[in-house]
Formats: structure tokens, C-alpha cells, sequence
């Protein structure tokens, strides 16, 4: 699948977007616009127009200005995205956060419902706080003897990547996850990250602190659009599937589909039954 790329400059970062040239129904994917567009199967960018577009930790900053964690705050990524899918003329559709950027997502289309008519969350928990601690438990007790031998083998590697290039902290932090973000192990995920930027403050930020206390559920309350989440039943990257299920008790309109035989990226993995349950999910809109 061919991809056209092209860069837009707003408040000193130059935000990059990804589009397919597939004449289907539009999806706005939010993230990275060189990360996604390689994991994202032919099965589903056959089917959908997809626009991808850069969050500002991906972005390049221009300029001479001071960083400061106000550059990430998340209202001005939300603010981002609203211009970017205006400026694109990208209509009214589902709008889809993976992992991390599945809070952004949710923060996207509780703020501007015009512009979204369904949210796709995948793979992303409850948040990045205390649901995060039921990951290792969950990994202690149900991966594989070589899983958790390859994922100790990759922290040290870890370690002797960020003493070489410790800007790229976020890069080697996801590659060191291998072992738990993916169902075939081992698995040459870097490859995905060649050429991206990121900056480490935005991370640190956003996954440290913002995710870390979003209460999903005071988002969910402002919703009036179908929400789909989709989770690997192997995903020890984030906190499982099933830190889900007191939310979804007090939100029972929202649908959730754990995929089995996949991991953190279950569209990459299990793309023609990820697609089916897509459009099972977004048929209910």
C-alpha cells in the first residue's frame, strides 16, 4: 500500500500526516505518522482511507523557543488534531487511538464529538497508573519460561541503549517491551522505528504523568458515540484486558473484544479478524 506523507508546521512543531490512497470509508488515526503506517496490514488500508497524523512527541521541534512540559500539555494536542483534521478536510469518522494514544483518542472525542463518529481504543488500559501493576502480575503468572527469558535478555540490551543514545529513551523503552508486546517472539520490532523522532519530555509527560491519572470514565460519561475497545488477550505491555471490567459495568454500552493469539498489536498480528471485528464494532454506529 502506498502512503503520501506531508508536513505541517503549527506552534513551532513540524507535525507530520500519513494518508493512504484507498477510496473506502475515512478512519483519523492519531500517533505517529512514520510508526503506524507500518504496522498498520494491507487487509485494513485496502479498505479504509486512513489519515495518520503526529502527536507532538513525534514531531520535530522548529524554532528557538525553550521546550517546557506546557508545549504537551494535552488540550493543545487535542487542539492539533481539530486543525489538522479540518485543515485535511478528513469528514466526521472513527477516530482511533492505539496504546498510549488511545487516551488521546477518548480526551479527542469527548472535546470535539462533531468530528468524531465512533471511538476505537486498542489496546490501551484503564490507565497508566495503578491498572498497570496487574501487567507484571499477569505476565508472572501466565507468559511462557522463553517469553520471560527473552524479556530480561532485552532489558539488559535496554539498559546499553539508553547509555548510547539517550534521547531516544521512548524508542528503545517500546523495543525493550518485545517479549511483552508481541505474540511471536523473537520479534525485530525496531525496525518499525527507523528514521522517528521523538522528544522525551512529551513521554515522560504525558505517559508518566497524564495517563498515569486519566480517570477514563469521567471521558466516557461525555460520550455519545459508539466506543470500541480491542485488546489482546496476550498483552503484557499494558495492563490486561480484564482491569476493563468495573468500568465497563458502569458502561455497559461500550463493547470490548479480547483477541486471541495477539499481543500489544493486534491489528499487525491478527489482521483479518482484527478487520471483521472492526467493522462488527463500527457497524453498531
Amino acid at each position: 500500500m502506498e502512503w503520501k506523507y506531508q508536513t505541517i508546521e503549527r506552534e513551532g512543531f513540524n507535525l507530520q500526516v500519513a494518508k493512504n490512497n484507498t477510496d473506502g470509508p475515512s478512519l483519523f488515526w492519531i500517533g505517529s505518522a512514520l510508526y503506524y503506517p507500518r504496522v498498520i496490514p494491507k487487509e485494513i488500508s485496502e479498505k479504509y482511507q486512513i489519515t495518520v497524523v503526529d502527536q507532538r512527541g513525534f514531531a520535530k521541534r522548529i524554532g528557538k523557543k525553550v521546550e517546557s512540559k506546557e508545549d504537551y500539555f494535552l488540550e493543545k494536542l487535542l487542539d492539533d488534531f481539530v486543525f489538522l483534521q479540518t485543515e485535511l478536510k478528513v469528514p466526521t469518522c472513527p477516530i482511533v487511538g492505539h496504546s498510549g494514544h488511545g487516551y488521546m483518542a477518548l480526551s479527542y472525542a469527548a472535546k470535539y464529538p462533531e468530528k468524531a463518529k465512533s471511538l476505537v481504543m486498542i489496546s490501551t488500559g484503564p490507565s497508566h497508573g495503578t491498572p498497570m501493576l496487574e501487567a507484571e502480575v499477569y505476565f508472572q503468572k501466565y507468559a511462557s519460561g522463553l517469553r520471560k527469558e527473552a524479556h530480561l535478555k532485552n532489558l539488559s540490551e535496554f539498559q546499553k541503549n539508553i547509555e548510547r543514545t539517550p534521547e531516544d529513551f521512548f524508542i528503545h523503552y517500546c523495543v525493550s517491551l518485545e517479549a511483552k508486546g508481541f505474540y511471536q517472539i523473537p520479534f525485530p520490532s525496531r525496525t518499525f522505528w527507523e528514521g522517528i523522532h521523538t522528544n522525551k519530555l512529551a513521554f515522560d509527560y504525558l505517559f508518566g504523568e497524564v495517563f498515569r491519572d486519566i480517570v477514563v470514565s469521567d471521558f466516557f460519561k461525555k460520550l455519545s458515540i459508539p466506543t470500541w475497545i480491542c485488546m489482546g488477550k496476550e498483552d503484557y505491555q499494558v495492563a490486561p484486558y480484564y482491569t476493563w471490567d468495573p468500568i465497563l459495568k458502569e458502561f455497559p454500552e461500550i463493547k470490548m473484544t479480547v483477541m486471541e493469539e495477539s499481543s500489544h498489536l493486534p491489528f499487525f498480528e491478527r489482521p483479518e479478524e482484527f478487520l471483521n471485528q472492526l467493522e462488527i464494532g463500527l457497524d453498531k454506529t
